[in-house]
């Protein structure tokens, strides 16, 4: 006897549930059925159609007209919107099938179907070489991305692409110097706004804020002032928790360190002078002539990726007082 193609079965195995819905008396739960189908589906193979890849640079989405592929294992996108959104001036070599890339300090050169790149005048291998498909220029994302010295990260969960870009930052009085990634805004001079939520950042050296209100500020006295003379590290530290209403049993911690190759105190505590819960971590040391305070603030919730990004600051930054 002649089997029915297995092809066959499927459509006719849905059909009959759908028919089982339809006469089915009202205790039969239609997830019940529902979960039928979709083992019957997974029986086949078939599997939901996987998630969009999706790049995020400085917090801001990148919009592609054509979706981002992956083979082998590398993420390609369309050259144009990330090239731009990098800063890049765009180029296009038509006779050599060349698309070159340039910012301040930065010339990138890719030809089509050539896994060989040329940045900055050195050849660099590519994991898989710029390609057409349907009109559109497909290249590497993350190649890309790290020749402008962006930092690319890989999310597998919600099948996107993290980019954060690259940027340097100076304190008013030049002692100051570091880099930081991601979308960062210099908000010196700014009081009390929706920059800052609660925090008066007016007097600071260096005040910034990440996108998701995690603040870096940096702040500097004089040791000739009234209130600071004769004081030893220590006890500017109490003037700064004086000043800043810390109170004892919102520390979290207290520790010596060092910063900069100076010998450091910081804390780190609570402060619910905002609209919500905020963590702060400060750093104090002391030169010569003046006595210093770094902080970090961020809300509870971005507090453990907050202290992370504080450390690749501190790792980053350079200090020059004369």
């Amino acid at each position: 006897m002649n089997r029915i193609p297995q092809a066959s079965i499927y459509p006719i195995s849905i059909l009959l549930i759908f028919l089982m819905l339809l006469i089915a008396p009202e205790n039969v739960k239609a997830n019940e059925v529902l979960l039928h189908i979709e083992n019957n589906l997974l029986a086949r193979g078939d599997k939901p159609e996987a998630t969009e890849i999706k790049v995020i640079l400085d917090a801001n989405p990148v919009l592609f007209s054509a979706p981002p592929v992956i083979t082998n294992s590398t993420t390609l996108v369309q050259f144009r919107p990330i090239f731009e959104r990098l800063g890049l001036q765009i180029r296009w070599d038509e006779q050599n099938q060349t698309i070159i890339g340039q910012k301040e300090g930065t010339q990138i050169q890719l030809q089509i179907g050539n896994p060989n790149a040329i940045v900055n005048g050195k050849a660099v291998v590519l994991p898989v070489a710029p390609t057409i498909v349907d009109g559109n220029t497909f290249i590497p994302i993350r190649f890309i991305s790290e020749s402008v010295d962006a930092k690319v990260e890989w999310d597998e969960k919600s099948r996107t692409v993290v980019i954060e870009s690259k940027r340097q930052f100076a304190s008013k009085d030049g002692k100051f110097h570091f880099t930081a990634y991601g979308l960062w805004k210099n908000i010196a001079d700014t009081t009390k706004s929706v920059d800052t939520g609660q925090m008066d950042v007016s007097g600071a050296q260096l005040a910034i804020r990440y996108f998701n209100h995690t603040l870096l500020l940096i702040y500097s006295d004089p040791k000739t002032a009234d209130s600071l003379k004769n004081l030893k590290l220590a006890e500017y530290l109490e003037h700064i928790k004086k000043g800043r209403n810390i109170a004892k049993k919102e520390i979290i911690e207290e520790k010596q360190t060092k910063i900069l190759g100076f010998n450091a105190l910081q804390i780190k505590y609570v402060n619910r002078n905002d609209w919500d819960k905020r963590i702060d971590t400060l750093l104090v040391f002391e030169s010569d002539s003046h006595f210093y305070a770094i902080l970090n603030s961020s809300y509870e919730d971005t507090y453990q990726s907050s202290s992370k990004q504080f450390q690749e600051i501190l790792d980053s930054m350079m200090f020059r007082e004369s």
